[in-house]
Formats: C-alpha cells, sequence, structure tokens
C-alpha cells in the first residue's frame, strides 16, 4: 500500500497479519505526521519572518535603524 504525505513517499509492506494495520490507525498516524510536517513549515516561515528586515518604502530600512 503506497502511503503519500505532501513531500514524503513510502511503501507500507505487511510482513504478516499481525503486524496489518487497521484503516483509523493508519489515519491517525497520517493526521499525526501531516499535523507534524505542517507545525514544521509554520515554525521554518516565523524563523525565515524573524530575520526579514522591512523596507520604509523609500529604499531604507525601517525600525530605527
Amino acid at each position: 500500500m503506497d502511503v503519500i504525505i505532501n513531500e514524503v513517499v513510502s511503501t507500507v509492506r505487511i510482513v504478516d497479519q499481525q503486524s496489518l494495520l487497521d484503516h483509523r490507525t493508519l489515519a491517525t498516524i497520517v493526521r499525526t505526521v501531516t499535523a507534524a510536517i505542517d507545525e514544521r513549515d509554520v515554525r521554518k516561515r516565523r524563523r525565515e519572518e524573524e530575520k526579514r528586515i522591512p523596507d520604509d518604502g523609500r529604499g531604507g530600512l525601517s525600525g530605527g535603524f
């Protein structure tokens, strides 16, 4: 069975019937991983925004520099 999560692609192979995940468990795993990826992306965007130095619109820097 193929599982695609954003940029991650993985093939899940069932070794035996004891290791088979039911659809509810698999859906929970997918939701958890997707939420973690979304959170990672939000943190990355925040860090990038914090590093950005705003322009005052006149070619200079705003913020009293």
